[in-house]
């Protein structure tokens, strides 16, 4: 085959060169393609080089002197280097200080954090900003856990299990109230620590209503709640409100009657007006479901659903004393409230919804199956509000 002309003169280099430039590639600090750059030549060809250095084809000399300009350039990549590995340390530094919550706690807790992060930021940088030492990592990580260590494990896995089945609604209260009757006897600070250091928090929102303008015509309503007894069994005290919950670009209503009792959602009702009508529909469901003796208290807010004539009608109809807030006081409906906080931190925080199907499904599942079948109320001992029915 023809030689190929190009016309285009092959660069020689000689010996020295050849050894300068594999004698920098060597070098820790810097790389093969940084050192091909700074000497303007092919990472290949300094590549082979290399190879043609370990196969013996040449030997290594010292030469007095560097390639002209390239040794400053060198400098200059080596300090632009060395910044960009203090930059990411820093960064490291940064991202460990935001995680490392147990300041004074001691070298135990510090090795645990050690383990817990090691495959984000590697052993050396989370010993390296908590001045611990990589052997004494080293040595504790290998050690034999304790009997305390493994009972920990053992216990964390129950605590898991428990946290994992209320979908993560469930705070260190509820989790220890659950364990112990599962016959698990354990302390609640214990039950607290290790929900903390692996993370598990239950789901909260907070729930702020806008307060409407107080009207004249409203503060003769009567609240009968504040010299009642409480009541001693169900379907004596009745209690109803309406949220609003966002469904894409707009906000649909859930309306709720709850027994005060046992904390029972009696009825509930989704819709997209909210109106007498809406309100009546949901206490018309509870009726036919409790089938409550006459002279029944129901409490409600100051809305203008509850004191519309349909909604009165109804009341009278079943010889009911309905009650009201206050003026301005919203917490005289507290239990209402309360249970709308509990559904939007546990259900509908941080979760958006479609369609008016997915929703309304979602949240019959969440009250028929969890709310009242098997979350635990601290008000009631932390049973259920079922289980406190059937108890009481």
């Amino acid at each position: 085959m023809p030689k190929m002309i190009t016309g285009k003169k092959t660069q020689r280099y000689s010996v020295e060169f050849k050894v300068k430039a594999v004698e920098w590639s060597y070098q820790t600090h810097r790389s093969v393609k940084g050192v091909a750059e700074a000497l303007d030549i092919h990472p290949f060809m300094l590549s082979r080089w290399r190879k043609e250095y370990r196969e013996g084809k040449f030997a290594m000399k010292r030469v007095k002197k560097a390639p002209a300009g390239a040794k400053e350039l060198m400098k200059e990549r080596d300090e632009i280097n060395r910044l960009k590995r203090r930059v990411s340390e820093l960064q490291e530094e940064n991202d460990i200080l935001k995680k490392s919550t147990f300041s004074g706690r001691g070298t135990t807790e510090a090795f645990r954090f050690v383990w817990k992060h090691r495959g984000e930021h590697g052993v050396k940088a989370l010993c390296r900003h908590l001045s611990i030492s990589r052997s004494g990592y080293y040595a504790w990580a290998s050690r034999k856990p304790s009997q305390r260590a493994a009972e920990n494990a053992e216990l964390l896995l129950k605590v898991r299990r428990v946290y994992n089945d209320s979908k993560g609604r469930y705070g260190s209260p509820r989790v220890y109230q659950a364990l112990r009757r599962e016959g698990e006897v354990v302390g609640e600070n214990r039950v607290a620590r290790l929900m903390r250091e692996w993370g598990m928090k239950a789901r909260v929102v907070r729930v702020y209503r806008r307060m409407t303008k107080l009207r004249e015509d409203l503060k003769a309503l009567p609240n009968h709640r504040l010299g009642a007894d409480k009541p001693i069994a169900v379907n004596q005290h009745w209690s109803s409100d309406v949220t609003y919950i966002k469904l894409g670009k707009k906000y649909v209503f859930l309306a709720v009657v709850l027994d005060l009792y046992s904390r029972r959602i009696i009825s509930w009702r989704l819709g997209e007006n909210l109106s007498a009508d809406f309100a009546k529909a949901t206490l018309r469901e509870a009726f036919i479901s409790r089938k409550p003796a006459p002279d029944l208290l129901f409490h409600t807010d100051r809305g203008i659903e509850y004191r519309a004539h349909k909604t009165q009608a109804l009341l009278n109809q079943h010889r009911v004393r309905h009650s009201m807030n206050r003026p301005g006081q919203c917490t005289d409906n507290a239990e209402v409230e309360s249970f709308f906080k509990t559904l939007k931190g546990e259900l509908l925080h941080a979760t958006s919804f479609v369609t008016m199907r997915q929703l309304r499904k979602h949240i019959s599942n969440y009250i028929e199956r969890f709310y009242n079948s098997l979350r635990l109320h601290s008000s009631l001992g932390y049973r259920t509000p079922i289980e406190f029915e059937g108890i009481n």
